[in-house]
């Protein structure tokens, strides 16, 4: 059973990105979003945190990704970590989805998934200047899709 990986976030922006990721990398297994939504208690919240770690939930445990530090899905998350096996890591992106997404196998512990998160290619942050159009830069590929 590979881990089950829980995407949090304040908003719909965890349920975005699933999407998103499903469109480049195809429907994916093991995966799901709970959203923090607008006026929700954070008990509420943390009680369907919990209702979907439960549903998923094996002996190597379940990582959840987050927006961000110290908001109430990293504070729920943290919180049932008390009662339940919990990787979590905060700042996620698309990138660090594909890189998990591709990395996860049947064999992947909650220690190896989170290096593998927060490893310098998972991160993939990248400044252009493309003021100039583009045309200086030989290697820049934009896909006009």
């Amino acid at each position: 059973v590979m881990i089950h990986i829980i995407l949090v976030s304040h908003g719909r922006f965890c349920e975005g990105l699933l999407e998103s990721l499903q469109m480049v990398a195809g429907e994916q297994e093991g995966i799901s979003a709970v959203p923090l939504m607008p006026g929700e208690s954070p008990e509420a919240y943390r009680n369907r945190l919990e209702s979907e770690i439960k549903e998923y939930e094996s002996e190597e445990g379940t990582l959840v990704l987050t927006d961000v530090t110290g908001g109430t899905p990293f504070n729920s998350t943290g919180y049932l970590a008390k009662v339940h096996k919990i990787g979590l890591v905060s700042g996620m992106s698309m990138p660090m989805l594909i890189t998990l997404i591709f990395a996860r196998t049947e064999k992947s512990t909650l220690d190896e998934l989170i290096q593998e998160a927060v490893s310098p290619g998972a991160l993939a942050v990248k400044g252009m200047n493309l003021s100039e159009g583009g045309r200086k830069h030989g290697k820049l590929s934009l896909n006009k899709n």
